[in-house]
């Protein structure tokens, strides 16, 4: 897709709504320049992101910390035997 935009006096150019809902564009956009050329990316709240992975259902905090680093142990034991056998 490639469309014309208008740069205003500002810098500020209008994102085409058919552009950004074929992308995917929301509130955020990484923009980039590489050599003569600017990308623009739609990009994740990363507040929104982490607000995903929170899970509402535990009631037991400490167990679940405990199986957390549980996991957490057994991994880096997996990766410390990797690295010395």
């Amino acid at each position: 897709m490639e469309t014309l935009v208008r740069v205003d006096r500002r810098g500020r150019i209008v994102i085409p709504k058919a552009v950004r809902e074929h992308i995917g564009l929301g509130r955020m956009a990484r923009l980039r320049v590489e050599g003569g050329r600017i990308t623009i990316e739609p990009a994740r709240n990363p507040l929104e992101a982490l607000r995903r992975t929170v899970r509402v259902d535990i009631t037991d905090v400490e167990g679940e910390l405990r199986e957390l680093r549980r996991e957490a142990e057994e991994q880096l034991k997996r990766e410390a035997s990797r690295r010395w056998h």
